[in-house]
């Protein structure tokens, strides 16, 4: 199984009307990821599965990534890929998709980067890991990691194929 993993594109830098983070992305942000989509398009990568952070940012990033391929992809919303979100409760919910050849997850910092070191890494699994871990990789907003999954007993194990920054991927569309 291949993971893709994509952080959501810029948000708009107020609180959300509920006092929350749960913002909408930016003009700039929806324009990155739609450029990002078209790079995925270009790069030649077949999505069978779209697992999305609920919050705005991230619906709305899978959401225009669904679009680019004509819709023909099914999203999931899983709320362990909230910031607070538990990482061992979001690998046992992913690994029953283990049939799928790939998968596009979609979320936050940093999350998203505690989630890649941890997969990449022969270290024992922290729940507390986006607190407690010294992140060696940081995934910027709009970008994309691939990461090839290799054990997914007891826990996530894998092999980072590539990193890309945005600006890479832009380069790319």
């Amino acid at each position: 199984m291949e993971l893709f993993i994509l952080r959501h594109g810029e948000t708009s830098k107020r609180l959300s009307r509920s006092g929350g983070l749960d913002r909408p992305l930016t003009y700039t942000g929806t324009a990155d990821i739609k450029n990002i989509a078209n790079s995925i398009k270009k790069l030649r990568i077949k999505i069978d599965l779209i697992v999305t952070s609920p919050i705005s940012s991230c619906k709305q990033t899978g959401e225009i990534i669904n679009d680019m391929f004509k819709k023909r992809i099914p999203i999931i919303f899983c709320n362990d890929l909230k910031p607070e979100g538990e990482i061992l409760d979001f690998y046992n919910k992913i690994s029953k998709y283990k049939d799928r050849s790939s998968i596009l997850i979609v979320g936050h910092e940093p999350y998203l980067s505690g989630m890649i070191n941890d997969i990449i890494s022969n270290n024992d699994v922290d729940r507390n890991y986006n607190k407690n871990h010294n992140n060696n990789i940081i995934l910027k907003k709009a970008g994309l990691s691939r990461i090839k999954i290799t054990s997914t007993v007891p826990k996530f194990k894998g092999e980072l194929r590539w990193l890309l920054t945005p600006r890479i991927l832009k380069k790319l569309s």
